[in-house]
C-alpha cells in the first residue's frame, strides 16, 4: 500500500515537526474522499478542533483546511484507478512546533494530507480476535483521536501475527469496547447492540450516523457494557468507520459466527450509503 504526504508548507526542517515527533502532539482525522469532500465534513472538524483545543495547539480555520485539502487532492498525480476516478482515503494530521521539553507550549501547527489510493473494498471474510491489552474506560484520550496510536499499532500487529484481520478491545472491566479503527456493532433480533461511549468507546462520526439512521426507521439500539461472551447467535456483526463505512465480520475470536440471516444489516447498510452520498 502506497502512501502520499503533502504538506500546506514547506518542510525542510524536521524540527518543525519536532513536538509531533518526539512526544507524539497532534490530531489527526480520518475520511473517504468519493469524488468529493465527505457531507460531513464539518463533524470531522468540528472533533478536530476539540482535540486541538485539548492538546493546546493551533487550530487553522476550517475554511483553510477545507481549501487545502481540494487543492492537494485535485494536484495528486497518478495513474492509479482510485485516483483517476477520486475514490481516496485521505487523512488530515495537524503537527505540532515549539519547545523542546515536553512540557513547553506548541506555537505553530503544519498541516499534513495523506492520500492511500488502495481499494476500499475490504476482502469479504473480516475477523476479529480479542485484545491481548485492555484498555482503560477512565482514559481522557479516549474522546479524541491523536497522533499517538501505539495501542492500536500493537494489538492489530498481534490480531495479524495470529491469523485474524484485526483486534477488538476489552477494557478493564473485561467489556467489549472498540477495534483498533473503528466502533463495533452486532445484530440480534430486532435489535441493533454496540457499546456505550462509558466503556471507552471513540464516539465515531460513522457511529453517529448510524444511530441516526435507527432511529429513523424505528430500529432499536440497545448501548451498554457487555462481556465477549454476551454476543450470542448475532445475526451480523460489523465494524464502522468514516474510511470504509460498514465492513461486515463472519468470525469473533474462532467462538463467534454470525447467524446472517440479514434482516437488519442490509437495510443499515443502504441507508448509510445513502446518506454518505456513497451510492
Amino acid at each position: 500500500m502506497k502512501e502520499f504526504l503533502y504538506f500546506d508548507k514547506k518542510v525542510t526542517d524536521v524540527s518543525k515537526l519536532n513536538r509531533t515527533l518526539m512526544f507524539a502532539e497532534g490530531a489527526f482525522e480520518t475520511f473517504r474522499y468519493k469524488q468529493k469532500l465527505p457531507v460531513h465534513l464539518n463533524r470531522h472538524l468540528d472533533r478536530l478542533k476539540q482535540t486541538c483545543a485539548f492538546l493546546g495547539i493551533k487550530f487553522p480555520s476550517d475554511f483553510y483546511i477545507e481549501t487545502t485539502i481540494e487543492k492537494i487532492v485535485q494536484d495528486h498525480v497518478s495513474d492509479h484507478f482510485n485516483n483517476v476516478i477520486k475514490d481516496l482515503i485521505v487523512k488530515i494530521a495537524l503537527f505540532s512546533q515549539g519547545g523542546a521539553s515536553y512540557g513547553d507550549n506548541s506555537e505553530e501547527t503544519i498541516l499534513c494530507v495523506s492520500i492511500k489510493e488502495e481499494d476500499s473494498q475490504v476482502k469479504e471474510s473480516f475477523s476479529l480476535t480479542l485484545s491481548e491489552s485492555p484498555v482503560s474506560s477512565f482514559d481522557i484520550f479516549n474522546l479524541h483521536k491523536t497522533t499517538n496510536y501505539l495501542a492500536s499499532i500493537r494489538e492489530k500487529k498481534i490480531a495479524q501475527s495470529a491469523g485474524f484481520n484485526d483486534a477488538l478491545f476489552v477494557n478493564e472491566k473485561n467489556i467489549v469496547v472498540e477495534t483498533t479503527a473503528g466502533n463495533f456493532f452486532w445484530i440480534k433480533g430486532s435489535n441493533l447492540f454496540t457499546p456505550s461511549l462509558e466503556t471507552g468507546a471513540l464516539k465515531g462520526i460513522t457511529r453517529g450516523l448510524v444511530l441516526e439512521i435507527c432511529k429513523k426507521n424505528k430500529i432499536r439500539v440497545v448501548e451498554g457494557e457487555f462481556e465477549p461472551g454476551a454476543i450470542i447467535f448475532p445475526e451480523a456483526m460489523f465494524i464502522t468507520n468514516s474510511a470504509r463505512g460498514i465492513i461486515e465480520v463472519e468470525n469473533l475470536n474462532n467462538t463467534t459466527i454470525p447467524t446472517k440471516t440479514q434482516k437488519l444489516f442490509p437495510l443499515i447498510k443502504s441507508e448509510l450509503f445513502k446518506v454518505l452520498e456513497w451510492t
